[in-house]
């Protein structure tokens, strides 16, 4: 299942950036902090708040595709890449001596600059950076380049392909973001477990874990009101306005694997049904969808809230003890 954004905010900044960040999920913890949120009984006071950990290696650039709009949405204009013969997309698809036709589709592109709306650059992840992961095969998505003219977004294409893009160039502390993702898979269930449906007496006759009715006898079909068996769980979600608390940055190589083994957030023994955090990461509040080692995409927020917060003072996480 495809964990990808349907829509992004248009944001208006100076500078042309990735709206959106690939990461894989870690797991829980719980932190103590000062709510610096206005309005609320517990301003300014230490409250508990139950977090998630999720690791984002960095991604690199690897082409572009630029596209234009038409009145049944968008189509893609030209589209160009460079690949190597030993890049990690080999697992992908083949790619022989290498792809690049990006020269010619940044030449098509810069000449039909009219006609653009938008550009999206291909970028894949690196999995196999990441401390709980043993896969290999990476991640191949398209992220929108929003802020400056358009030109400024095509020169920033030119300029970064084949470079390494972390969190830390997208996202910031304190800041709001959407996170879209896959629950938790719990196979075909039945209508309590579904929908809650309460059980029937324990005299019932025919079972006691199914709806009392299924409706009308005329007209003579059942509605999708009515509460039935089926799939449950593994199904594609987004939540909105989940805060980093914290982001944690890794010391790298140039390549953007980790030097050494980050230390500020792992517990002894490191994450259940995860392992230990090398990679940067983001501390989220809240919870997130799926199971340990799930990816997820984050983007800016479409609808944040009217305030601005700034990172805030934690003074304990669970799985280190006190900060600072």
């Amino acid at each position: 299942m495809r964990t990808v954004f349907r829509s992004y905010p248009r944001l208006d900044l100076e500078k042309p950036t990735l709206i959106a960040f690939p990461g894989y999920k870690v797991g829980m913890l719980h932190v103590v902090l000062v709510d610096n949120r206005p309005g609320r009984l517990t301003t300014g006071q230490e409250i508990t708040l139950a977090s998630t950990v999720v690791e984002t290696p960095p991604i690199r650039i690897v082409g572009f595709r630029a596209y234009r709009s038409v009145p049944k949405g968008m189509v893609p204009l030209s589209t160009g890449m460079r690949v190597g013969k030993d890049s990690l997309l080999s697992r992908l698809f083949p790619v022989g001596g290498g792809v690049d036709n990006l020269d010619g589709a940044l030449s098509a592109a810069r000449k039909s600059l009219d006609k653009v709306s938008e550009f999206r650059v291909l970028v894949h992840t690196h999995p196999y950076m990441a401390g709980g992961l043993s896969k290999k095969t990476p991640e191949l998505i398209e992220i929108p380049v929003v802020g400056g003219a358009l030109e400024e977004k095509l020169n920033f294409i030119e300029e970064n392909v084949d470079a390494l893009v972390r969190v830390s160039d997208v996202f910031k502390e304190g800041q709001f973001i959407d996170i879209a993702g896959v629950t938790k898979g719990k196979g075909f269930e039945g209508v309590v477990r579904r929908f809650g449906v309460e059980l029937l007496p324990h005299k019932a006759g025919k079972g006691r874990w199914k709806v009392g009715s299924l409706g009308s006898r005329h007209p003579p079909y059942i509605t999708w009101r009515v509460p039935r068996p089926g799939q449950t769980g593994f199904h594609r979600r987004t939540e909105y306005n989940k805060r980093i608390l914290k982001m944690g940055m890794a010391e790298v190589k140039e390549d953007g694997s980790p030097e050494k083994l980050i230390d500020d957030i792992n517990p002894k023994g490191g994450f259940m049904n995860y392992g230990l955090v090398r990679c940067d990461y983001l501390l989220i509040s809240g919870s997130v969808m799926g199971p340990p080692r799930r990816f997820v995409m984050m983007r800016h927020a479409l609808r944040p809230p009217r305030y601005e917060l700034g990172a805030p003072k934690i003074s304990y996480i669970s799985t280190i003890g006190r900060v600072g």
